[in-house]
């Protein structure tokens, strides 16, 4: 493999290896959300579970297009309990800041390294970083508005829980 070729697969593999991070942690979200007995919140966060796990997928699949070799690594464990609902999602949008910065420094390499394929292949994820982002800032103001209030918590439970992965209707 060229010297380019395969910067531009390990880098890919440590991105993978982050997008199976990502959705490690968002499952744990999901489950301390349960122990909570908050439904919705949970919800939210197993679909922030999938679509991690759909990036993953993606750039696993690209890999081999290129003609690389996927290198499957440990998973670090991540963080299992949140001081408050708040906090969960400021720890998202964290993860979600980190992941758009790996993001762009991929297409930075891609970039130096004259891969027109790796650089083409992530807009489309420096695209979905920037909806991640406003997803989370959205979800963290409007918590931020009903502050501690029970009332205000259970509303966005209710929220989260008709949310849907991208293009499924909510059944019935």
């Amino acid at each position: 493999m060229e010297a380019t070729q395969k910067k531009i697969v390990d880098a890919l593999n440590r991105q993978l290896n982050k997008e199976f991070y990502s959705a490690y942690a968002y499952l744990a979200t999901a489950s301390y959300f349960e122990e909570q007995e908050l439904g919705g919140f949970a919800n939210f966060f197993r679909i922030q579970a999938k679509e991690e796990l759909t990036h993953a997928m993606k750039i696993f699949e690209f890999i081999h297009r290129i003609g690389g070799t996927v290198v499957l690594a440990p998973i670090a464990a991540p963080k299992a309990v949140y001081k408050s609902p708040l906090d969960a999602f400021e720890q998202g949008l964290q993860n979600e800041r980190a992941l758009a910065g790996e993001i762009n420094d991929l297409l930075t390499l891609a970039t130096e390294e004259g891969h027109g394929a790796a650089r083409v292949f992530m807009f489309w994820f420096v695209n979905e970083q920037v909806e991640e982002e406003a997803l989370f800032t959205r979800c963290i103001r409007r918590m931020a508005l009903v502050g501690k209030d029970g009332q205000g918590i259970l509303l966005l439970d209710k929220e989260f829980a008709e949310r849907t992965p991208e293009g499924e209707k909510k059944s019935a």
